[in-house]
C-alpha cells in the first residue's frame, strides 16, 4: 500500500517545474555522457545543463565547436580546453557543420542539408534560410530519393543550367547533371556564410551572402526570402572569403586577390571592384626568399582571409606554408595587408598596434587587446586545416573521416606561427572564434 502511495505521488509531480537553482544544482552533479543524457530529458533541464558551469566572460576569447552527434557547442580556450558546454533543443534536424560566425550567430547545415542560423544560448533557436534545392535557378539543385525523414539520398547538380542561367545565352557546353551523394553536399557545397545583421531587434538578420560549389558561385538570401539569388561571376573565379563590413558584403578571390563589394541595390546586390589582382607578387616574392635563404622549400597555402579594423578599414591576411626536407608542413608565415579602397591597391605591414586579429569560417575582425586583455597584442589568431606532419597518423579510436583543425597565434612582424591546440575530431567541422556579445554572454 505504502509502494502504490508513493507511485500515486510520483506520478502528480512534474520534474521539469523543479526550480532552476535546483536543476542547475544537480546539473553540476552529472558528468560526461551523463549530462548529455540529463539536458535530453526536456527543455527547462537542458537550460540548466546549459547554465550550469562558468559563465562566458566578454574579455575572453573562445572557439567553438559541435559537439560528436551535434546536440550541443563546445565553447573552448584558444589552447583547446574546453570551458562550457551549451546544449541544443531537441526539434528538427541536427546541425552538422559550421559555415559562418558573427554577431552572435553560428550558420549551420544540418543533416538534411538545410542552412540555418543558430543561437546557442537560447536552447539553441534557429532561424531557417533557404534550403539547397531553392535557388533562382529551378534546375541547379534538386533532391533525390530519400528516406521517409525527408533526408535525400542524392543531389542532382546541374551546373550547366547554372551558368546559362547566369550568363544568360552565351553558348556553354552542355553537361548532365551529377548526382552528388548528400553527405557530400552537407560537407562540401557550402563554404562560407557571412551575416548582414538586422536593423532593430526583432529581426534575427538583413541578409546572409553564401560562398558555394566550390567558391565558383555567389548567392544571398535577404530576411524573410524563400530562395537563394545567384550573383555574377567568371567562370574561372574562385572566391577565398566574405565579410560584412561598412554596409556591403565584402569577398576576396582566391587566385589574384581580387576585392569586390556588393552594394546593396534596391532588392539586388551591385558589384564594385575595389581592388584588382595586386598580392599575387607580394607571396612570389615571400616564397622565393625562404626557399633561396633557408634552403626550405615552401609553397603559397592559397589561405585568404578578410578581416574589419575598429576604424573601419579592411584588412587582408594571407599564408606561405613553410616546408621541411621531406615535404612535410613545418610552420607557416602570415603576412597582413591594408586594403586602400582609395587607391585600388594593397600595402603591407607589420604593424596592427594592440590589436590582435581573428580569422577562419567565423567573421574576421580585428579586437582591441585593452577589451581582450588575454590576447596578444600585434598578432593574428587564426583556425585552419591542419596538414602537420605529427598529426598525419591517425588514432585508433578516433572517427574515421574527420578533419583535423589547428588553432594559433602569429606574431605580425615577424610573420611566424606558432600552433596552440588541434581539434582532432572536429564532429561539426571547422571549428570558429567566438566572441560573446552583451546579448549573448550566459
Amino acid at each position: 500500500m505504502a509502494v502504490a502511495a508513493a507511485d500515486g505521488i510520483a506520478a502528480l509531480v512534474d520534474w521539469s517545474d523543479l526550480l532552476p537553482v535546483i536543476l542547475e544544482d544537480i546539473s553540476q552533479r552529472v558528468h560526461g555522457d551523463d549530462r548529455a543524457v540529463f539536458a535530453a530529458v526536456c527543455k527547462s533541464w537542458r537550460r540548466a545543463a546549459s547554465a550550469a558551469g562558468p559563465r562566458l566572460s566578454r574579455h575572453s576569447l573562445h572557439l567553438v565547436a559541435l559537439c560528436s552527434g551535434a546536440n550541443a557547442v563546445d565553447f573552448s580556450s584558444r589552447h583547446g580546453d574546453v570551458v562550457k558546454t551549451a546544449y541544443l533543443g531537441s526539434g528538427g534536424a541536427r546541425p552538422h557543420r559550421i559555415i559562418g560566425c558573427s554577431h552572435g550567430w553560428l550558420v549551420v547545415v544540418d543533416e538534411a542539408c538545410r542552412a540555418s542560423l543558430l543561437e546557442p544560448f537560447t536552447d539553441g533557436a534557429q532561424v531557417p534560410l533557404p534550403p539547397f534545392t531553392s535557388f533562382d535557378c529551378e534546375y541547379f539543385v534538386t533532391a533525390v530519393g530519400g528516406d521517409g525523414d525527408g533526408v535525400p539520398e542524392y543531389f542532382a547538380v546541374d551546373n550547366h543550367a547554372y551558368y546559362h542561367h547566369l550568363q544568360g545565352v552565351r553558348k556553354i557546353e552542355w553537361k548532365p547533371p551529377k548526382l552528388v551523394p548528400v553527405q557530400t553536399m552537407r560537407d562540401e557545397f557550402f563554404q562560407k556564410a557571412a551575416i548582414a545583421p538586422g536593423s532593430h531587434r526583432k529581426e534575427s538578420y538583413a541578409a546572409v551572402m553564401v560562398i558555394h560549389s566550390g567558391g565558383s558561385g555567389l548567392a544571398f538570401a535577404r530576411s524573410g526570402d524563400d530562395r537563394w539569388t545567384s550573383l555574377p561571376t567568371q567562370a574561372l573565379t574562385r572566391y577565398a572569403d566574405v565579410i560584412w563590413h561598412n554596409g556591403a558584403f565584402y569577398t576576396l578571390t582566391r587566385g589574384d586577390g581580387a576585392v569586390e563589394a556588393w552594394e546593396p541595390d534596391g532588392r539586388a546586390l551591385k558589384p564594385r571592384l575595389v581592388t584588382g589582382p595586386v598580392m599575387r607578387w607580394e607571396f612570389k616574392r615571400l616564397v622565393e626568399f625562404h626557399s633561396d635563404t633557408f634552403h626550405q622549400p615552401a609553397f603559397y597555402e592559397g589561405a585568404r582571409y578578410l578581416a574589419k579594423q575598429a576604424d573601419g578599414g579592411l584588412l587582408v591576411v594571407s599564408t606561405v606554408a613553410i616546408l621541411d626536407d621531406s615535404n612535410a608542413l613545418r610552420t607557416r608565415r602570415f603576412k597582413v595587408f591594408d586594403v586602400d579602397e582609395d587607391k585600388g591597391e594593397w600595402r603591407a605591414r607589420d604593424d596592427v598596434g594592440d590589436a590582435a586579429v581573428l580569422v577562419g569560417i567565423n567573421h574576421g575582425e580585428c579586437v582591441t587587446t585593452r577589451e581582450y586583455p588575454c590576447l596578444k597584442p600585434n598578432c593574428v589568431y587564426y583556425v585552419l586545416k591542419s596538414f602537420a606532419a605529427d598529426f598525419e597518423e591517425a588514432d585508433e579510436e578516433e572517427e574515421k573521416g574527420c578533419s583535423r583543425y589547428e588553432s594559433g597565434v602569429c606574431d605580425v612582424k615577424t610573420g611566424v606561427a606558432s600552433r596552440m591546440s588541434v581539434f582532432r575530431c572536429a564532429a561539426g567541422g571547422h571549428p570558429v572564434w567566438f566572441v560573446p556579445s552583451a546579448v549573448s554572454r550566459r
